[in-house]
Order: C-alpha cells, then sequence, then structure tokens
C-alpha cells in the first residue's frame, strides 16, 4: 500500500492507495516542521493517523508538507513517520513540489500555494525553481490568510475598520487586547491564529473595505513572488490553497487586470497529487 499526503500549516490529508485505487482519507493536524518538534510530530501521527490505518502494511509514503524546505526539516518530518512506519520508504518534498505536481502533472506553469501561508515556484515540468523565499507570517506570507489575518487585525487595533464591520468583529469574536496579544507573542501557532480570522473575512468579501484589504494583498502576492519569475507572463499561474478558492473570484479579477494567464484555481492538491502517483 501507498499513503500520499499532503500538508499545511493548519491540516494534513492522508490517502491510502492500494494498486493505484483510493482505500480510505484521513484528517490530521498540519505537520510543518517549522512549528513542531520530534515529539510533537510523532504525537499527531499516534493520536490522529496511526488509529486508521495499519502502518505495516504501508510499503512507501510521499509526504508533501508545508515548511519541508531543508533537510533538517525533511528528516524531522521522514524521521517521524518511520518511528510507526518500519516497513515503508519514506518520501518527504515541499509543498510547493506537490502544488506544481498537482496543477501541471508534467507540464509547464507558475504554481502558487495561498493557504495559511503562501509560496510560488516556477515548474519545468519536472523540476521547481524558485527565486523568492516566502518569509512565513512575519516578513512575507502575502495573499495568504496569515497575512489576510494580520491586516485584519491591524487596521482593527488601529480603529481603522469602518463601525459595521468593527461591530459585526466585537460581536462574533469578543476579543480584548489582552486576548490578541497573548495568543501573537505567548501562544503556540501564532500564524494559525492571525489566518482563523478568514472566517470572518470571506463572508464579508463584498464589503468594499474587505474587498479592498483582499485585492492588495494579492497584488501585494503577485509583486512579492510571481513577478519575480520572468515567464509569468507568457505561460499559466495557477493556484492551490483555501484562500485562493474561497477568494477566486477576487483573485481572478486582480490576475486579469495585471494581465497574467489563469490556470486553475483549487483547494487542495490532494487530487492532482493521487493522479500524479497513480499514472
Amino acid at each position: 500500500m501507498k499513503l500520499v499526503a499532503d500538508s499545511g500549516s493548519t491540516k494534513s490529508i492522508w490517502v491510502v492507495l492500494e494498486d493505484s485505487i483510493e482505500k480510505s482519507r484521513i484528517m490530521t493536524a498540519g505537520m510543518n516542521p517549522y512549528f513542531h518538534t520530534s515529539a510533537s510530530l510523532e504525537a499527531v501521527i499516534n493520536a490522529e493517523l496511526i488509529p486508521f490505518l495499519t502502518p505495516d502494511h504501508i510499503r512507501e509514503i510521499h509526504f508533501y508538507g508545508a515548511g519541508c524546505s531543508t533537510e533538517k526539516n525533511d528528516d524531522l518530518v521522514r524521521d517521524a513517520l518511520l518511528v510507526s512506519f518500519h516497513k515503508a520508504r519514506v518520501h518527504v518534498y515541499h509543498d510547493i513540489l506537490g502544488a506544481a505536481r498537482a496543477l501541471f502533472g508534467h507540464n509547464e506553469g507558475i504554481s502558487c500555494i495561498l493557504g495559511t501561508g503562501c509560496n510560488c515556484c516556477y515548474y519545468d515540468g519536472i523540476h521547481i525553481h524558485t527565486v523568492v523565499d516566502s518569509l512565513g507570517y512575519l516578513f512575507g506570507d502575502e495573499g495568504a490568510g496569515s497575512y489576510l489575518g494580520k491586516k485584519l487585525m491591524e487596521h482593527y487595533l488601529k480603529r481603522q475598520l469602518p463601525n459595521d464591520l468593527r461591530e459585526a468583529f466585537d460581536a462574533k469574536y469578543h476579543l480584548t487586547l489582552e486576548d490578541i496579544l497573548n495568543a501573537l507573542y505567548n501562544r503556540p501557532f501564532p500564524n494559525r491564529f492571525l489566518a482563523s480570522f478568514s472566517e470572518f473575512i470571506a463572508p464579508n468579501q463584498d464589503h468594499p473595505f474587505i474587498h479592498n484589504l483582499v485585492s492588495e494583498a494579492f497584488f501585494a502576492f503577485l509583486n512579492a513572488q510571481v513577478k519575480y519569475y520572468p515567464q509569468y507572463r507568457n505561460i499559466p499561474v495557477s493556484f492551490v490553497g483555501s484562500i485562493a478558492w474561497f477568494y477566486r473570484n477576487i483573485l481572478e479579477g486582480v490576475m486579469r487586470s495585471e494581465g497574467i494567464q489563469i490556470g486553475s484555481i483549487v483547494q487542495a492538491p490532494i487530487e492532482g497529487l493521487i493522479k500524479y502517483h497513480t499514472s
């Protein structure tokens, strides 16, 4: 049996394949090695994955993960998986390669991730080529969920939100300044905390203020990532991720205004990865 996984910072999707047929699908917490130790990775695997399959039946694992961009991080994830999957050959890849394979198969294109975090690369049909690092929620992640949440929170704390939005936000969250600062500076996963405010932003994306906030975030993403690739006007630019999916109307409008060829926009790469690993 083969196990194919797509893991972001917030959640992971695992698909068990036998003879190119999907046998089961399992959801767990995200396994970004920048936010986990070996012990916490093993805890997620033991509590949320192992109970739903037979580890000794798995002979091959293809794990695509956010944060799997260095040898050290790859080894951290691989070693955590090998603790439980003794008989498997474990392959750990950067999630941007997973996005590229899912979006383009063996064809050329610019592959983008817009989820909790963001990333972008040029894919020649076999290999990925990156020019700019994402830099995470502190210095980058333009257009991603953490970025949208950070911008919303900035306007909220500086009392720059329109009154109707501020009242709706207060009614939904009941957050104090202390709550917000503790979540950002004293608790784990501040990027997830920021990205969680997409639950407020998405239903209000037709509000002029929110529409402008999201549009500016997507322009920032194009300027910080996509436009660094000289091919960006000549080949398709495609997206995976919940932010790209739920705000696709705004994203498509921004892309058209920049004269960029829109490829596909999908919520998650797992379907494309299943096709890639069974073809």
